[in-house]
């Protein structure tokens, strides 16, 4: 973080959220994973100070985490792990569908209308995914790896020039316009189903850190680019 800039300092400040986000929500967890947000990774996610619910979810996050065993074939990992597949991908229909599709669209199919917009709001910046014949594009972690890889492109710009460019710029509108398109449009009820369904305290608090955290980039992003 560059303390002699805040806008640099913002912009990888969100660079930094994104990144945690994603691997939460994109595959299963690792040890490797779990364990680098237990000792670092958590403590340095960017809370602001009006969303102390942000802060709070993050200590409980720590807590249960600091409260585990995080090794392959403990009781205390397992239970994160089937958190996670079970919420997200099965064996049985998943409580905490992470595709916008069944929260938006009236049939709730995936690989319909929702999906190819996503799909083409990615293309349009450069973005593919690498398994994209299965997964479906709207897919959450998909979306914040998205958010991810604009942050990354708008940090490497902001280095360059202090100043923020029409170049920078234009990706924090796409940052914006994608935030308010899909992420923001079924976040609430993503979050609702995931706080109503999860077993674990480490799930359960992500739940309230995720949204707040959205809305407030999104809020940010208006007022540094003037939307």
């Amino acid at each position: 973080m560059n303390n002699e800039n805040p806008t640099l300092a913002f912009l990888s400040a969100r660079q930094f959220a994104y990144d945690v986000l994603r691997r939460l929500l994109i595959e299963e967890p690792t040890p490797e994973l779990l364990k680098y947000l237990r000792e670092a990774g958590l403590a340095l996610f960017p809370c602001e100070d009006h969303f102390p619910v942000m802060a709070e979810a993050i200590t409980a996050m720590q807590k249960d985490l600091q409260a585990r065993n995080l090794q392959v074939g403990t009781d205390d990992f397992e239970a994160l792990h089937w958190d996670f597949t079970r919420l997200f991908i099965g064996p049985d229909a998943p409580p905490a569908p992470p595709w916008e599709s069944t929260y938006v669209s009236r049939d709730k199919l995936l690989f319909q209308e929702c999906t190819l917009a996503v799909k083409s709001f990615y293309k349009k910046y450069g973005f593919e995914l690498t398994q994209k014949e299965l997964e479906a594009a709207d897919h959450i972690g998909y979306e914040l790896d998205f958010m991810w890889n604009l942050s990354q492109q708008i940090v490497e710009r902001a280095i360059l020039t202090p100043e923020l460019t029409d170049e920078t710029k234009a990706l924090l509108q796409a940052s914006y316009t994608f935030l308010n398109d899909h992420l923001l449009a079924f976040i609430t009820s993503f979050c609702r189903e995931l706080h109503n369904h999860a077993n674990t305290p480490f799930y359960r608090q992500l739940s309230l850190l995720l949204e707040p955290f959205l809305r407030n980039d999104q809020k940010q992003i208006k007022e540094l680019v003037n939307l």
